[in-house]
Order: C-alpha cells, then sequence, then structure tokens
C-alpha cells in the first residue's frame, strides 16, 4: 500500500479547493498559450520556478504551455 502524503501547502501557495485550482492553472495556462511564438523551437530542457502561483505562476504556465503546445 502507498501512503499519499497530503499537501503540505494547500491553501497557501495555491488554492486547496480542487476545483479553484484546475480554474487557476487553466487561466495561467491559456494566457501563456496567447502569449507563445507559433515558430519557435521546442526546448531541450527548461527550468521552470515553483514559488507560490501569486509570484511564479505566469512564468512557470510559459514554460509548460510551450511543452503543451508539442509544436
Amino acid at each position: 500500500m502507498h501512503a499519499i502524503r497530503p499537501a503540505a501547502v494547500a491553501g497557501t501557495f495555491y488554492p486547496a479547493n480542487p476545483v479553484n485550482l484546475a480554474a487557476e492553472l487553466d487561466a495561467l495556462l491559456r494566457g501563456a498559450r496567447d502569449e507563445l511564438p507559433h515558430d519557435a523551437p521546442l526546448p531541450k530542457a527548461i527550468i521552470a520556478p515553483h514559488a507560490g502561483y501569486i509570484y511564479s505562476g505566469p512564468v512557470a504556465a510559459s514554460v509548460y504551455a510551450r511543452l503543451a503546445s508539442g509544436a
């Protein structure tokens, strides 16, 4: 049996409610996709911040949106 550790900072660095968290992530990724250059090559490596979403969410989303685009 695997134990799953409860999220240590839910409600502090990101929303504790899963529905609100999903909505925030969707909004961050949608905003980042709007800013993506369509002809840029995929990155070979990424360094993404992992601070609270209020601080680093848009920057992290720009990295993950680029990977999700598959272009």
